[in-house]
This record gives C-alpha cells, structure tokens and sequence, in this order.
C-alpha cells in the first residue's frame, strides 16, 4: 500500500534475511537467529542514510532470475526475499545523476551470515550490490 507523500523501495536478496523476531540465542548455528542477524543488517543499513518507514517484513518466493536483476553468476530458479519500506524524501538514496547509488553503496561489502536457507550459493559471505556477483538490488516503485 503507498502511503501519501512519502517514496516507496523495494529490496531483493538472495542471501536469507528471514525476519524472525528471535533476538537472543545461546548457539551461535542458531538457524533463526541468524537470519533474523542478517534482517537486522538490513534495517542498519536501510536506515544509514534516513527514517525508514512502514517496513514490510521480507517474504520469501522460488523465482527464474532471468526476471531478476541479479548479477549474471546466479541463474535458474532460486529463492529470493523481497521486502517494502517508504521514505519521506525521493532522492535521500540518490548520489549525484545516480539514483540509489547511496542505498547500493551502503550495502556494499557489509558481512552477512550465509549457509541458513539460500538456494543460491555465494564466493563471499557479504551483500554485493554490483557486476557479476550482485545478490541484493533495490528499486524505486516510482520506477516501475
């Protein structure tokens, strides 16, 4: 649902960032720790830049990713975690003539926990948002 005023995104992720709600674990293997670990990672870096708002959750859907903007080191059908926010400003992720280069920049590189429930597999444990290895992407629902 758009909300008056304010700029919608979407995020895709390959890597597991499950929501779970589970904050506190005494096993470090702990499955839904972990990718609840990894969401939280996201909401940082989502919220480096500005207030995000209205947060959907990430839901989980097996999709071609010739219908994806992933990097071209993944293909076939795989899993991939789709979530919603807003924002009250357009161009907070934008950096100059570059719209949501800011988002991808502050994503690059960030360490996450691989290995949960991914059906791809990845050469670094780490969201890569360009080339040949990008497994998370982000778009504007103005742009669609």
């Amino acid at each position: 649902m758009a909300h008056s005023g304010l700029y919608t995104y979407i995020g895709c992720s390959l890597i597991d960032i499950t929501a779970t709600g589970i904050t506190r674990s005494q096993n470090s293997d702990d499955l839904k720790r972990n990718q609840q670990r990894n969401w939280e990672t996201v909401l940082q870096c989502m919220g480096l830049r500005t207030q995000a708002l209205y947060i959907d959750t990430p839901t989980v859907h097996e999709i071609d990713l010739e219908y994806c903007n992933f990097g071209e080191f993944y293909a076939g059908v795989h899993k991939v975690w789709m979530w919603k926010w807003s924002t009250e400003s357009s161009e907070v992720y934008d950096l100059p003539g570059k719209p949501l280069a800011g988002l991808h920049r502050d994503f690059e590189q960030v360490p996450v926990i691989t290995g949960l429930t991914e059906t791809a597999a990845f050469m670094l444990p780490i969201f890569h948002p360009y080339g040949t290895i990008k497994n998370i992407y982000f778009t504007s629902v103005q742009d669609l």
